[in-house]
């Protein structure tokens, strides 16, 4: 259980990348995650990076774009060509860096959405997931489970749901198909209860945040609103083998004091209690 963070340029806006990074290396960080979203402002500039770290050294992990027009919706239907050259760059360089890394990198998906049915945002998705294992041998495409953000449905907004497409697309032989638990999402769907092991086995991906009394999310590990410790200690239990990476919105942290402190603190107590109770 390796700890990560989702590097941004912005982050390196006023220093340079190792400064940036080593204190989080310190307290135990040793993996990076990018967000790739293809023909945007940021594009270069985050493939730039990217490729970067991959060139010094660092095992990097992938997460696939999902800020609109970036949507699933149709691809089962009529959207599937229109779907395919979007994300296309976003695949390519995932499955390049990966294999240059001569590492199985993860690449998180978040399921379609629309103002339609459960089932046909389901087949969409599930039509897209065996598009990418078909386009990229390399990489590990995760479902990630999803907060509700009205007024669209979200394919991954249950533990259930996720799970089920996991074990469906299983059985067609698609071992490489996992599940991103996203600790935050997780805790504003409203859980209380620890997921049962077949869920927790079926993770291979992880992202963890804080969430403040607003109920906003992506926050370093500051508010104690997640119980981010409890949820490790029961993925270390069912031998839980995937990296565990740390997404902060900056925008919104940068209310935090101290924000690159918490977040050394935050990698820090993840560390001591990866140490001690796995």
């Amino acid at each position: 259980m390796d700890l990560g963070f989702g590097l941004h340029p912005k982050w390196l806006t006023n220093s340079t990348r190792e400064q940036f990074l080593a204190p989080l290396k310190t307290a135990g960080m040793s993996v990076l995650e990018f967000t790739l979203h293809p023909n945007t402002d940021e594009w270069a500039e985050m493939r730039a990076l990217a490729e970067e770290c991959v060139n010094a050294g660092y095992r990097c992990h992938f997460h696939a774009p999902y800020q609109a027009p970036f949507n699933l919706a149709g691809f089962a239907t009529t959207r599937r060509d229109a779907i395919q050259k979007m994300f296309a760059p976003a695949l390519e360089l995932a499955e390049r860096l990966a294999e240059q890394q001569h590492f199985d990198s993860a690449l998180v998906i978040h399921g379609a959405h629309a103002e339609t049915t459960r089932a046909e945002l389901r087949r969409d998705t599930e039509s897209f997931l065996e598009w990418v294992l078909a386009e990229t041998p390399r990489v590990r495409p995760m479902l990630e489970i999803l907060n509700h953000k009205p007024p669209f449905t979200r394919t991954g907004e249950s533990r259930d749901e996720v799970l089920d497409i996991v074990r469906a697309m299983r059985a067609l032989r698609e071992p490489r198909l996992g599940i991103c638990w996203d600790l935050g999402h997780d805790y504003l769907l409203g859980y209380t209860e620890l997921p049962t092991d077949d869920f927790l086995r079926a993770v291979r991906h992880v992202h963890i945040h804080d969430i403040n009394a607003a109920g906003e999310d992506h926050f370093p590990l500051v508010y104690g609103n997640v119980p981010w410790q409890a949820d490790l200690r029961a993925l270390a239990r069912v031998d839980f083998a995937g990296d565990v990476v740390m997404e902060i919105n900056g925008y919104r942290a940068q209310r935090v004091e101290r924000l690159h402190e918490r977040m050394v603190e935050s990698f820090a107590a993840m560390r001591e209690l990866v140490m001690r109770d796995t």
